[in-house]
């Protein structure tokens, strides 16, 4: 089976049945058809299906396209899938929109049409590497031909008139004749309706809007505006009270005495002509959301917010806060968060809670900047306007000097509450005083220079306001999720920066990197020292969260490789893994003590590469690392030849002992080879596979119910090189599975399979 996450009410994996909570999934969540239209993909990681259980999301390693020409390829491609999609021969695909994009990708769109009638918001895309023409993925809606009225029993004219009543349009003139369609709704559900056009005016002005009315009983099926107002704003007030959203004070072309409300009323639109100029996005959602905003909140309330659905002000206490709707760069910051929860969505605690008030600081920045025509000193203070109206010259937040505030941090590796618990006590992590580090990164992108306090040496070169802020507002909208930290931050911009500007070896790009090496964010270049085996280093020493790297190369035939640490003071914590650099979460062993005293051992090492990382759980001093591997009395190794049938679970091959190595035949196009091995509790099984150099072959792993556990997917004569954990203290069942990509097989050149745990 192949690992498929399916998205219902639910999140499940089908075979392994896992689900978040310890529930069961429901094993009907897939038709027959549908499994069999599964077993057609290559290897399927993510299936999302709407509320009539069709697909509307597919990835992962799904085939390729046969022909050069890419709308025949993909169409064939989406035929070939027809049972996923629940289709009964019925329905049609259309050629909508072949595109292709910088990266090297190709994405072809078809709009549905059922027996020669459109089917309204229906269309399926297809994407793949134009190259290669493999598909990574396939989304859109369907709409199978099931139980579907084809005929409708109203004319168009009663039913629209019907539906229309139940629009609340009292006098509208419709501009076209009814037009017989299929629409769907947002869960999926078609409706066989008529359409038009409708003309109205009521007490909100004049509106265009396309009504669809049901061909069987008239009702009002759904309806869109064709008129969108490009800037929509709401002005309530408090009253010094704390209920929202308050009393309407006037809205969009209206005008008040109150000074305030006017402030905010106007830095509300230039905020939204900030975001529409340079991004062409139409408000907090894209679509032309409501600006709604109340002022005069509570009585001398020091602060301001966005609460999901509007933006707050206080008018401060006039000592340490004046009106927060006065300034700017606060509106456009309370705003920003609007922005972030209608895309990257990032959870408001810890890091990701920090990089939501920074891309909010960041965004009023580039704001203010557009507002004045040119970047000034005041451009890189936050709430300088309302901040202490006593005071001249300073500010709530600097964004080129962080820790001038007295508060905030600039420096990742000694960002504040590292480890905590969020909570309102500790600021939820420190999300305002850690903004202060990606702040500080931007400022950098834009201006170039060094961290002011000399906290690194790296120089970064400035690009300017107007790349960077492309670049960060692409990595919030395209890249970064709710869970995103520093090192993702750094790499959803470095990403952003590549797509917009000529890839990884831009300008752009390396100014990206540099600007988060420059406040010590995780994921830059790192100075890895090769040991000899044996070799002790000593006096070793790290801040918290900071690594040191290593790097031994593991002769074959080795039956362990170990690796100590010790002495000195502090808490590192000791990772290994073999062909790249471990992680707190990506590793072949590990060892978490709380102090320096720690030990991994690696029985029957791989041959190659394996990299050290000795991390600082808390800052340590004056510790020793040493590594070495040695040879013979493993009880480990020995050979043997697949044995056919051997193509599924069922009849897989037992390899018995750990390093035994594995020669096998991949003899036909279809023929996949398994293997069954037991990995002890808190063990770590590496598959090393050796292919024919003109061959690809990739591997898998599974667990007993078919899940998808682990995968290497390399090229034509590429080996590969998997491993998983197992973090149960009791024995595990994995099986190995062997396979020919896109049909790649030889019954002459061999493979070579070596497992060991």
């Amino acid at each position: 089976m192949k690992k498929i996450v399916v998205t219902l009410a639910v999140m499940a994996m089908i075979g392994g049945l896992a689900m978040a909570g310890g529930r069961r999934a429901p094993v009907t969540a897939l038709t027959d058809d549908q499994l069999a239209g599964l077993e057609k993909l290559e290897a399927v990681e993510t299936l999302s299906f709407n509320d009539a259980g069709v697909p509307t999301f597919i990835a992962g390693e799904l085939g390729r396209l046969e022909s050069g020409d890419h709308a025949a390829g993909a169409l064939r491609f989406l035929q070939e899938l027809t049972p996923m999609f629940r289709a009964t021969g019925r329905e049609e695909l259309g050629l909508s929109e072949v595109k292709e994009d910088e990266l090297g990708k190709v994405h072809v769109r078809f709009r549905q049409t059922l027996r020669g009638i459109p089917v309204v918001g229906a269309e399926l895309l297809v994407h793949a590497d134009k190259g290669t023409g493999k598909v990574y993925a396939i989304n859109g809606t369907f709409v199978p031909d099931e139980n579907l009225p084809q005929r409708p029993a109203l004319s168009g004219e009663v039913a629209l008139q019907q539906a229309a009543r139940e629009a609340g349009i009292v006098s509208g003139v419709a501009l076209d004749r009814p037009e017989l369609v299929y629409v769907v709704r947002e869960n999926g559900k078609a409706y066989l309706a008529w359409m038009t056009r409708v003309a109205f005016s009521d007490a909100k002005g004049e509106h265009l809007d396309r009504i669809y009315a049901d061909a069987v009983t008239g009702e009002l099926v759904t309806s869109e505006a064709l008129i969108h107002s490009a800037l929509y704003r709401k002005i309530y007030t408090a009253n010094n009270g704390t209920t929202l959203p308050g009393t309407l004070l006037f809205q969009e072309g209206g005008s008040s005495s109150d000074s305030v409300a006017m402030a905010a009323y106007n830095n509300l639109g230039y905020t939204y002509n900030y975001y529409k100029g340079k991004f062409n996005r139409d408000s907090i959602d894209g679509a032309g959301m409501q600006l709604i905003a109340t002022v005069h909140y509570g009585n001398r309330y020091n602060n301001a917010f966005w609460n999901g659905s509007q933006m707050v002000f206080g008018d401060g206490d006039g000592t340490t806060f004046s009106p927060f709707a006065n300034a700017l760069d606060v509106v456009a910051h309370e705003l920003a968060h609007g922005v972030t929860e209608r895309t990257a969505d990032l959870t408001y605690a810890s890091e990701p809670g920090a990089l939501n008030e920074a891309w909010s600081d960041i965004f009023a920045a580039n704001v203010e900047a557009y507002k004045d025509g040119a970047i000034s000193s005041n451009t890189w203070k936050i709430g300088e306007v309302c901040y202490t109206p006593g005071t001249s010259g300073d500010a709530l937040r600097y964004m080129n000097n962080p820790t001038a505030d007295g508060y905030s941090a600039d420096y990742y590796p000694e960002r504040l509450y590292p480890n905590c618990t969020p909570s309102s006590s500790n600021d939820y992590c420190g999300v305002h005083g850690n903004s202060g580090i990606a702040n500080l990164a931007y400022y950098l992108l834009v201006a170039g220079g060094t961290h002011p306090r000399n906290k690194t040496t790296v120089s970064v070169p400035g690009i300017g306001m107007a790349k960077a802020e492309q670049i960060f507002y692409r990595a919030l909208t395209t890249y970064m999720t709710s869970s995103t930290n520093f090192q993702g931050a750094r790499n959803a911009t470095a990403q952003a920066a590549a797509d917009l500007y000529g890839g990884t070896s831009s300008a752009e790009y390396n100014a990206v990197q540099k600007c988060w090496d420059a406040v010590g964010a995780p994921g830059g270049a790192v100075q890895v020292t090769t040991l000899s085996n044996g070799q002790t280093v000593s006096n070793l020493s790290a801040s918290t969260g900071n690594w040191l790297y290593f790097k031994i190369t593991v002769p074959s035939g080795q039956t362990q490789l170990q690796v100590v640490t010790s002495g000195g003071s502090g808490d590192g914590d000791l990772y290994v893994k073999r062909g790249a650099l471990p992680t707190t979460s990506s590793y072949d062993g590990r060892s978490i003590g709380s102090t320096n005293a720690e030990t991994v051992t690696i029985s029957n090492p791989a041959a190659g590469d394996w990299y050290i990382g000795f991390y600082a759980y808390s800052s340590f001093s004056g510790a020793s690392l040493t590594a070495t591997y040695s040879g013979g009395g493993g009880g480990g190794g020995g050979s043997m030849t697949e044995s056919e049938p051997n193509g599924s679970r069922s009849s897989a091959n037992v390899i018995s002992t750990s390093g035994t190595t594995v020669t096998g035949y991949i003899s036909s196009s279809s023929d996949s080879d398994y293997f069954k091995v037991t990995v002890p509790g808190y063990r770590t099984l590496t598959v090393d596979l050796t292919v024919p150099s003109t061959k690809d072959y990739d591997v898998k792993l599974y667990n007993s119910s078919g899940t998808l556990l682990a995968s290497g997917t390399n090229g034509t004569g590429q080996p590969e090189h998997v491993t998983w954990y197992n973090s149960a203290s009791t024995s595990r069942v994995v099986y190995i599975r062997v396979y020919g990509y896109n049909g790649a097989y030889s019954t002459t050149l061999p493979y070579y399979l070596k497992p060991t745990w």
